[in-house]
């Protein structure tokens, strides 16, 4: 059931990565889902109050990271922080903060900014767009991750 659980989050993983791409938004009927099926994979896991007590932890870091970007798009951008920052972003950084325990979603999300700045670098004079698909890179940065992960079975995401 694990096994089937997994396969699935990489698939909307990687539907949400290609809904991005084209279309420069994600339904919230997936990122809904990705919510959900990364907290049902990362609660089996672990002890039902270790998993909110993780949860509650990594949904502080993103509400100050979003307070964070939001002062910053108030005061120095001038800018309502949706016209800088979508909607469907912070919706992927809750999922990706009920989906690990703190260490593995501070490493994962670390690493896939950086990969989205870094793939975005290297792909935005071929954008009609020059947004940043951040959703859709930071999952298909996941989905590499989960992939390499089930492949070759090095790391275990839920021990820390």
């Amino acid at each position: 059931m694990k096994d089937l659980l997994g396969i699935l989050f990489i698939l909307l993983l990687g539907v949400l990565c290609f809904q991005d791409f084209k279309e420069r938004k994600v339904t919230l009927i997936l990122l809904v889902l990705a919510i959900l099926l990364g907290g049902v994979i990362h609660v089996q896991q672990q002890d039902i109050e270790v998993f909110l007590a993780v949860i509650f932890f990594n949904l502080l870091i993103v509400f100050t990271l979003f307070l964070i970007i939001s002062m910053y798009a108030k005061i120095k951008m001038k800018q309502p922080i949706f016209n800088v920052f979508g909607l469907g972003d912070l919706l992927f950084f809750m999922a990706l903060a009920v989906s690990f325990p703190t260490l593995s979603f501070l490493v994962i999300f670390v690493f896939s900014l950086i990969f989205s700045w870094s793939i975005f670098m290297l792909i935005k004079q071929h954008l009609k767009e020059k947004t940043v698909p951040l959703a859709g890179l930071q999952s298909l940065f996941l989905l590499l991750v989960l992939i390499i992960n089930m492949v070759t079975n090095r790391f275990d995401l839920f021990a820390i």
